[in-house]
């Protein structure tokens, strides 16, 4: 399939580099992280671009970069709920397909993923840490003061079934949940008054600080990234 293609073409020795590149704004500094990361020597990258111009664009300067666009993922249609409508659509859209495929990469492709926000400047080869300091981590995170970023994070050694490998399909689990059902919202513990439309949040990052909460205590919340989020838009916007 395209995927394994898509693979093929981009992960070496195990370990892929993921990048999502939005429009052509985005291009740009994408291409300057790509190769920023080649001039150290790293050319296992693998982009997740908005649309297949982008790709074009990008195979202009470095015909060798592996480069992927989904449109099946980035066109389906979404409920009317607060956070659907609030926020652009290209984008929410955008980033529910990058956490799936680092996913898919994980678990079905058994890769160590280094997932990468384009505007980022890498003054040094990571490996080296992730592999040292880091080498009994299966997920490690960058810290974005007090949360974990959702943006920059590396995922290794992890297996179908494991609890890294649950942390991944539960954060898509959560998005879609909410996305595609904002209504299920009134499901959760405190938020069983909201009322249409729901803001239902499906934000990556705000859905993955519960997650890891969720780890850490053994029983799952959605306290802090969906019914805090519920009570202060509803209250501002529904």
């Amino acid at each position: 399939d395209t995927l394994a293609r898509a693979v093929a073409a981009s992960a070496a020795d195990g370990e892929v580099m993921l990048l999502c590149v939005g429009g052509s704004g985005a291009m740009r500094t994408g291409l300057n992280l790509v190769l920023n990361f080649r001039a150290m020597g790293l050319y296992h990258m693998l982009v997740l671009a908005l649309e297949r111009d982008v790709c074009t664009s990008l195979w202009d300067a470095l015909p060798s970069l592996a480069c992927v666009w989904w449109p099946r993922r980035l066109e389906a249609p979404r409920p009317a709920s607060l956070y659907n409508t609030m926020f652009n659509k290209v984008a929410l859209a955008f980033f529910e397909a990058r956490k799936v495929l680092l996913e898919r990469l994980v678990v079905k492709h058994r890769l160590n993923v280094l997932h990468l926000d384009a505007d980022t400047i890498w003054f040094a080869n990571p490996y080296p840490v992730l592999k040292t300091v880091y080498r009994d981590h299966a997920i490690v995170v960058q810290a974005d003061n007090p949360f974990a970023n959702a943006g920059i994070l590396y995922v290794q050694n992890v297996a179908p079934g494991d609890s890294a490998a649950w942390v991944l399909e539960e954060l898509n689990r959560r998005i879609d949940r909410f996305t595609y059902r904002p209504e299920s919202v009134k499901e959760l513990p405190s938020s069983g008054w909201s009322t249409p439309p729901h803001f239902a949040n499906a934000d990556e990052q705000a859905n993955l600080n519960d997650i890891i909460a969720s780890s850490l205590n053994g029983a799952p919340t959605f306290a802090a990234g969906v019914e805090f989020y519920e009570a202060r838009f509803k209250k501002d916007k529904g």
